[in-house]
């Protein structure tokens, strides 16, 4: 009856509150999601996917248009999320800095199929990588140097 849903209700509601401690956004929780910045609004979205228990999580391009401060906040709270609750993420990402900092293998893409896969340093010594995203590879560049 009642009481069950009121009950549900209020661990939904406790729910929320620590999730929103644990993405450090618990000042923004009576403000609008319309209002949020786009950093911020990225967080919110880790937050719905915590609030489901999600175990994997797609991210597409989760750095576009965030500041360098929020980008790291969201980049601590996907790591929290690997480490202490087993999330597992896989993520588009053209910010090699961030990739590095978050990703282990790094997996490498072009026209649908991979390219190279390996840690961050592997992936940014590898000449296909460099080809591909660049243009043009570093003995190229070395001839005409």
């Amino acid at each position: 009856g009642r009481s069950r849903i009121a009950r549900e209700e209020a661990a939904l509601l406790k729910k929320a509150d620590e999730v929103l401690d644990f993405l450090t956004i618990s000042h923004l929780k009576d403000e609008r999601a319309g209002n949020l910045s786009g950093g911020q609004k990225k967080l919110l979205e880790l937050g719905r996917t915590m609030m489901v228990d999600a175990k994997i999580v797609f991210l597409d391009e989760v750095g576009a248009g965030v500041n360098r401060t929020l980008l790291n906040t969201i980049g601590d709270a996907i790591l929290r999320l690997n480490r202490e609750r087993g999330y597992t993420f896989c993520m588009i990402e053209h910010d090699m800095e961030f990739i590095g900092r978050l990703c282990d293998p790094v997996i490498v893409m072009a026209e649908g199929r991979v390219l190279a896969e390996g840690t961050i340093d592997e992936i940014k010594a590898n000449e296909q990588v460099i080809e591909a995203y660049l243009g043009t590879g570093l003995k190229n560049k070395e001839a005409v140097s």
